[in-house]
């Protein structure tokens, strides 16, 4: 039975016409057989018989040949399919950080933001700054009071130089909006909050307001703390 459905489907339909003919012929020589003997009678039943046999052929090559068209048809549109992949030019893939960016920014205008000023949601609007960068990038604006270079962007938990490349075209500072620490006023917290001063500077400067008086300026200011390592931004910060 499973070598019956491995012929085509036109030679699947010969066999089986053919098997009808066969029954027929048995049909007619048992017919025959019962009735009495007539050549011209006989003659014409075989004549039939004939006939229908030209017909099976005739219909199997029909099939044949129909399916022979559908095979070619087929044939001639995968050929065409690949000459068609073989004339496309494959898309230039995106190498460089700085390209992706170009590609990016003509699909969305990225505006330009203020580090100062914008709150969470509206760096999220820059490129490779999500959520949770975003959060970073304000929680130390607070601490600092606020930037005063985009370099200072390197300071935060896990930014890195890359990142800062992608957005620096998109940012920028204003030092005017600056929160200011007044080290002869503030408390110790308040002073010693700003990550550009250690502990023990902090000790020093309250030692030296409460027994000797205010600080005057910068340079007295590295005096009291006696460190020759003091970041040069921090005077941006500082009143006095």
């Amino acid at each position: 039975m499973n070598d019956f459905f491995t012929f085509t489907k036109g030679e699947r339909t010969a066999i089986i016409v053919l098997a009808a003919v066969i029954l027929l012929i048995i049909a007619a020589n048992f017919f025959v057989a019962n009735r009495p003997s007539n050549v011209n009678f006989y003659l014409h039943n075989l004549d039939s018989i004939l006939a229908l046999h030209e017909k099976a052929i005739d219909d199997m090559k029909v099939i044949e040949l129909a399916e022979q068209k559908e095979r070619e048809t087929i044939y001639k549109k995968i050929k065409e399919e690949h000459e068609k992949s073989k004339n496309v030019k494959p898309k230039k893939p995106v190498s460089t950080k700085k390209e992706l960016m170009k590609e990016t920014a003509t699909l969305k205008e990225i505006p330009i933001v203020n580090l100062n000023k914008t709150d969470t949601l509206g760096l999220t609007e820059l490129p490779e700054i999500g959520p949770f960068f975003a959060r970073n990038i304000v929680d130390y604006r607070e601490k600092l009071g606020g930037f005063v270079e985009i370099n200072q962007l390197l300071e935060v938990y896990a930014f890195d130089s890359a990142r800062l490349e992608t957005i620096a075209p998109y940012i920028n500072v204003n030092s005017v909006s600056l929160r200011r620490i007044n080290v002869n006023t503030d408390d110790f917290k308040t002073i010693l909050r700003h990550p550009y001063i250690e502990y023990e500077d902090v000790k020093k400067i309250v030692n030296h307001r409460e027994k000797r008086g205010f600080i005057k300026n910068w340079e007295e200011y590295l005096k009291v703390v006696g460190r020759n390592d003091v970041d040069e931004r921090l005077r941006w910060y500082l009143e006095f």
